[in-house]
């Protein structure tokens, strides 16, 4: 058994045996040429033959992983365990000390794996889809830098990677015109959309959500208005677990463990 980084031979092999991940299939075959253009994607070979795969996706402050996929018949031998151990001594190399994955809240499993090398649950998450719907909403782009209060969470959600919301990070949301806000006298509630998903052209998404209960609704009008305007087939809704929201259409999928771990 060696660990190397994946080879273009492996993509086949690799979306063969991930083809039942989940009740719906799985999303490698769709994301494997972006993995492998960052030169990150690393790949367990047992015998000649790729049997497991881990993404690490690299920026400025943490690593991201994502993807641990190992063959069936070669689960429970200590390979998740290692390509993580893998993404781990990247980031010590590249001085990041923040390393972070989302799990699924019903993968036990996956869970006690992380927990127990040293990974502890940040926050929960839960994932709702939402049809496109032509509609006025009362909510805006923000353009002002100025610091919004309601955006007090610690991370938020862009395409299925989960990153730190610090000011720099702030200020560049702001700038490309992803933070919307419904104000009534003074902000009333804060959403921050993503144009798409890395995984899905189709998908509109919307990774944060925070304020009133009116608030919180005007956002969800703006973005099913901003998805029928460019013609995206369905939206995705994440936000923290705590958050209640309600609108009609609204479908609860899953729930979903943000995991860190400081090195």
């Amino acid at each position: 058994m060696r660990i190397r980084h994946a080879k273009r031979s492996d993509k086949q092999p690799v979306i063969q045996f991930c083809t039942h991940t989940f009740r719906w299939g799985d999303y490698i075959d769709r994301i494997w040429d972006k993995w492998y253009a960052k030169k990150n994607l690393y790949t367990v070979e047992q015998n000649g033959n790729p049997i497991g795969i881990c993404n690490a996706s690299l920026s400025s402050d943490q690593v991201w992983i994502e993807g641990i996929r190992i063959h069936p018949d070669y689960r429970r031998h200590g390979y998740a365990s290692k390509l993580i151990m893998i993404a781990e001594k990247l980031a010590k190399r590249k001085k990041i000390s923040i390393i972070r994955m989302i799990i699924a809240k019903n993968n036990k499993r996956s869970l006690a794996l992380a927990k127990k090398m040293g990974y502890h649950i940040e926050s929960n998450w839960c994932l709702y889809n939402l049809p496109q719907k032509k509609q006025k909403s009362l909510a805006t782009i923000v353009h002002s830098t100025q610091k919004l209060s309601l955006l007090d969470s610690i991370t938020y959600s862009e395409s299925w990677n989960w990153f730190t919301l610090d000011e720099n990070r702030f200020k560049k949301l702001v700038k490309t015109g992803r933070i919307i806000v419904y104000k009534d006298k003074k902000p009333e509630a804060v959403g921050i959309w993503n144009r798409s998903s890395k995984l899905d052209d189709d998908v509109l998404q919307l990774g944060f959500l925070r304020g009133t209960v009116l608030g919180k609704k005007e956002i969800l009008k703006f973005i099913q208005n901003k998805a029928y305007e460019q013609q995206k087939d369905r939206i995705q809704i994440l936000v923290q677990d705590e958050i209640k929201v309600r609108i009609q259409g609204l479908d609860k999928r899953m729930l979903f463990c943000l995991l860190k771990k400081k090195l």
